[in-house]
């Protein structure tokens, strides 16, 4: 099987679900409550622009978020500690995989202390058990640049993006027919960052002026000089009327097209 590579999802930590909630959807987007996520004492609530969706995760019971491990669980982990420091602000991206055991053995032979493929599940406000499999990178990239997780579905995209429409899930926005088109990253060392991103990603990297981008399908990841090493915004086309759309450090741009 020949391993492709999706922008999956992005994860933004909140310390206030139903607030943030209320904010975004007030724009002219659309979340809806995910469900919690019983192993790791989070919820979460998410949007969907085709199959990429954004995802708002909080804590929903203290006692259990504190009882999991870094290792396996790395960008969970650092949404449960954003939650108790107060922040909100992008975590990373979910990268989606056809083959799941290929990916985590390659980035293996990159050098990368990848860990352990286990078993999500959330459990919707309506009752269905969501699953899938997953693996985290267990450290950061260069300068503490947090890395992307991997994902892969019990279904394949096609029947994933029929049922989601079926169910309602993906649907009309109010701000316009939007999908994310980039990511922007706020590194130390753009060059350095794009680079691990490629090798990662098996994708190239090309430069615009100081700044440099890795292509994922018709998406970019754009590493650009900041003192954060966060994934700092996203940026989707596709709007009626252009937007900045703020709520702590989570910041969206909404573009119109020209």
């Amino acid at each position: 099987m020949t391993e492709t590579l999706n922008w999956d999802h992005t994860v933004a930590d909140v310390t206030d679900l139903p607030a943030a909630i209320d904010y975004f959807n007030s724009k002219g987007l659309k979340f809806i409550a995910g469900g919690k996520h019983e192993a790791w004492g989070t919820e979460d609530a998410r949007d969907y622009f085709g199959l990429n969706y954004l995802g708002l995760i909080t804590v929903a019971n203290p006692e259990r978020a504190h009882s999991f491990t870094y290792e396996n669980n790395s960008s969970i982990f650092t949404a449960v500690e954003d939650y108790f420091n107060g922040l909100q602000r992008f975590t990373t991206i979910a990268i989606r995989t056809n083959d799941i055991a290929a990916t985590r053995q390659r980035l293996q032979e990159l050098g990368l202390e990848v860990g352990e493929i286990i078993n999500g599940e959330r459990l919707t406000p309506t009752g269905n058990l969501i699953q899938w499999q997953m693996f985290c990178v267990n450290g950061e990239l260069a300068h503490y640049l947090p890395a992307p997780f991997f994902i892969q579905w019990g279904r394949d995209d096609d029947s994933r993006r029929e049922s989601l429409k079926s169910q309602g899930i993906i649907k009309f926005h109010p701000a316009g027919e939007l999908f994310v088109k980039r990511a922007i990253f706020h590194v130390t060392d753009p060059q350095e960052a794009a680079k691990q991103w490629s090798a990662i990603l098996q994708s190239e990297v090309t430069r615009e002026g100081k700044d440099f981008i890795v292509r994922l399908g018709d998406k970019e990841l754009k590493f650009e000089h900041g003192d954060e090493n966060r994934l700092f915004k996203l940026i989707y086309h596709g709007a009626k009327e252009s937007q900045q759309l703020r709520l702590g450090q989570i910041r969206l741009d909404l573009e119109k097209e020209k």
